[in-house]
């Protein structure tokens, strides 16, 4: 029986890098809205996931 360990090394992991959305991108997010752009969409138009608008159309501050 072989095992091999496998070592982790911070510093060959690539870092995410999280941004909030600013209060412009909301306000884009809600005039895209009220044109009727779908959530993919507006992801597209501010270089974001889908996932990431998707939760702030639902968490209300983007409506």
């Amino acid at each position: 029986m072989r095992i091999e360990v496998i070592a982790y090394d911070n510093h060959t992991t690539k870092r995410r890098r999280f941004k909030h959305l600013s209060e412009a991108e909301r306000g884009i997010i809600e005039k895209l809205l009220e044109l009727e752009y779908g959530i993919r969409e507006i992801a597209r138009e501010l270089g974001r996931s889908a996932s990431t608008i998707s939760r702030e159309v639902k968490r209300g501050t983007a409506t």
